[in-house]
């Protein structure tokens, strides 16, 4: 945990930190705006900013001679005022390709060491992650802004041992570039002989090779000369539609990155940290949210790390989320569900929350969603710090230094709610009630612009899933398999597995043997559709067609894929033919409870599905407002439901309890009497308003 020693705070304050961006005017020239924007900052209860300084060749020749670009120049400028208001400063300073903004944008020119070679045998914008030389121009380019720019105006904050540390935002959006020069031709050749001999290759990917050494990039690497940018690297549709080779052969693509990623990141934190041992290393990862990406051309999946991977380098592998769904509908339950992942992935550590503010692309969000409401939702993820983009964006949305006096009123009043929970609540109780698995082969496999149907649906059955669990105040935990093959599944009653349609291409049979012993052991697992599930326990399923199906109303449910089971005892069946649709079978001193549909994705479906004609007048109800759906039925018989409240948070804490209201309708709450701390200034004791939470005190 982190508190501010910044001048401009007063009293015990968490690490704030935004966005400043002096891409474009007035920031770029002005510094009567740079002024009265960092001061606008500092009265909203922001303590520290980041500044987008990458590694351009202005950035250097000023590091190596003084001389200084307009855009360096106004830097040093911020840099001075921050220190003058009380502020701090940190850094952008390594970044996806390098750059994306010149020549178009920005007037210098990104500098790479080694640089990546393409298909056709010319240098492109990227870096070669596993090459020395480069990362020692990251560690430079890293301690120089610090030594040249930040100086004595670098943030600061202290630790709960009371060390000093400087939060470092460090490396944004980071994505591999694979090179197919005969260095990078051979470094990954050497990695694929180390996982399989030249006949498995051959077996694998239906080739005729004597020897690894005799592949060139188009045999091991997917589709390197595709012609559109937007499908190179990517199996095609008709790839993923009958599992052809290439699948494979992209699933090997995707774990070589991983690895390299993976490697790169815990050596540059590594050895950045021999030199200043107090960098905290929070990152963002992703500027476009992790799992429910809702831009198709930010391709999250193919960047070629992994979330947990990443978790055990950096302090906290921080991503930035917002309350949108993978379509771009506002969704705000998206914005707990990810920082799940993060949750986990920092191995429950304390860890930096970033949000997204100001976003109009593709929706105003935050005229429907309040800034207090998902602050007080990022708190309850465990959040203990917080980091949004962005004051001064513009190119791509994040722009809340336009607000108005309402909007930032209300991030204002939710920093200080924030601050002040942090010091009252204590911490978040881990009540390993559910997890959810992470559905790590299609999330690593599956691409929008060619897989897009699939990548949609998977998604969505998982959000449902844990909406469904967090309405009847269950906040699950999300486990990535790594972590289920060491151990953690036997601390959970309950395991989801939500849908996970390219299991398939990477099968893992340590984690199968870990849900068998989870289920036989007294563990209930809950799925939808699940290849991974129907090896595991050896279930028979068949292929139906979309149905209502009679539970104890009759439902009408969408869905991506619909089977019916052969055995197990039958809760809900298909009313067309009368073939199970959710079925319940013990397995050991566990039981399994199997729907033969995406259940996530009914439960969270925004749309009343037109009733088939041949049932006539009858009246088909989503499972989304059933009455009562199975989960509610079996939460409720073994006494962990609070009740269903759609669209409420409950999270227990060791002080008390915070309920975060995300619906536009008031909330009574038993609460009268007891001490209550709240987004919402004018809040009663009982009556909490939509779009606004409140922690109560034991």
């Amino acid at each position: 945990m982190l508190t501010s020693t910044e001048k401009c705070v007063t009293g015990k304050r968490p690490a704030y930190m935004a966005w400043l961006g002096n891409f474009f005017e007035p920031y770029f020239s002005s510094e009567a705006a740079v002024d009265q924007g960092l001061k606008d900052l500092r009265d909203l209860g922001i303590n520290s900013i980041v500044l987008d300084s990458k590694l351009w060749s202005d950035f250097t020749r000023y590091f190596q001679t003084g001389e200084q670009s307009q855009y360096v120049k106004m830097q040093n400028y911020i840099s001075a005022k921050c220190q003058e208001y009380g502020l701090g400063v940190s850094f952008l300073a390594v970044f996806a390709i390098g750059d994306n903004l010149y020549p178009e944008i920005y007037d210098h020119p990104p500098e790479y060491v080694e640089q990546p070679v393409d298909f056709w045998g010319k240098p492109y914008r990227g870096y070669r992650h596993w090459s020395r030389k480069q990362m020692d121009e990251h560690v430079r380019h890293c301690l120089d802004l610090y030594k040249f720019i930040a100086r004595e105006a670098a943030a600061k904050a202290v630790d709960d041992q009371g060390r000093e540390r400087l939060p470092f935002y460090f490396y944004h959006s980071p994505i591999f570039a694979p090179s197919f020069d005969a260095e990078g031709r051979a470094f990954y050749l050497n990695w694929l002989k180390d996982k399989y001999t030249a006949d498995q290759i051959n077996a694998r990917y239906g080739t005729s090779f004597s020897s690894i050494d005799e592949m060139a990039p188009a045999d091991y690497w997917v589709n390197p000369g595709h012609a559109s940018e937007a499908q190179r690297y990517l199996p095609s549709a008709e790839d993923y539609a009958r599992r052809s080779e290439v699948v494979l052969k992209y699933a090997d693509n995707q774990r070589f990155k991983h690895c390299v990623m993976r490697q790169y990141f815990k050596k540059i934190v590594t050895r950045l940290r021999e030199k200043e041992p107090r960098f905290y290393f929070y990152s963002a990862l992703s500027q476009w949210k992790y799992f429910f990406n809702d831009f198709p051309f930010a391709h999250i999946q193919n960047r070629g790390w992994d979330l947990w991977d990443l978790g055990e380098a950096l302090d906290s592998p921080t991503f930035i989320t917002l309350p949108v769904d993978n379509t771009g509908h506002i969704e705000p339950s998206v914005v707990p569900c990810e920082l799940a992942m993060l949750r986990s992935a920092a191995q429950d550590k304390d860890f930096v929350g970033a949000l997204f503010l100001g976003r109009h692309m593709p929706n105003d969000i935050y005229a429907v969603c309040s800034p207090a409401e998902i602050i007080a939702s990022a708190f309850g993820s465990g959040a203990t710090e917080l980091y949004f983009y962005g004051y001064n964006g513009l190119d791509d949305g994040g722009n809340f230094g336009k607000w108005g006096a309402q909007e930032k009123a209300s991030l204002k009043g939710a920093l200080d709610w924030f601050a002040e929970v942090r010091e009252k609540a204590g911490r978040r109780i881990k009540t390993h009630a559910a997890a959810i698995l992470f559905p790590y082969a299609s999330y690593t496999l599956s691409a929008f612009n060619t897989d897009g149907t699939t990548y949609v649906a998977f998604r969505e059955d998982l959000l449902g899933w844990f909406r469904q669990f967090s309405d009847h105040g269950i906040s699950p935990d999300i486990l990535h398999p790594s972590q289920a093959r060491a151990g953690s599944l036997r601390d959970y009653r309950y395991l989801i597995v939500p849908a996970d349609p390219h299991y398939w291409a990477m099968p893992d049979e340590d984690l199968e043997s870990e849900l068998r012993a989870f289920v036989e052991a007294g563990g209930t697992l809950l799925h939808s559709v699940s290849e991974l599930v129907n090896r595991t326990f050896g279930l028979q399923t068949h292929p139906h067609k979309p149905d209502s199906f009679a539970w104890e109303e009759k439902i009408v449910t969408g869905s991506a894929e619909f089977v019916s089971y052969d055995t197990g005892e039958a809760e809900a069946r298909y009313l067309s033919d009368g073939l199970k649709a959710y079925v319940k079978r013990s397995s050991g001193k566990g039981t399994l409870h199997s729907f033969g549909f995406h259940y996530g994705f009914a439960y969270g479906c925004k749309e009343h599905l037109p009733v088939a004609r041949e049932y006539k007048k009858e009246n088909h109800y989503p499972l989304t407002i059933a009455a009562r759906t199975p989960v509610d039925k079996l939460l409720e018989e073994v006494g962990l439901s609070q009740g269903r409240r759609r669209g409420v948070e409950r999270i227990a804490f060791k002080n008390g309890a915070l309920f975060v209201n995300h619906t536009p309708y008031t909330l009574d709450l038993p609460t009268r009497g007891s001490k209550c701390v709240s987004t919402f200034e004018g809040f009663d004791g009982t009556h909490l308003p939509g779009r606004h939470g409140v922690f109560v005190r034991h």
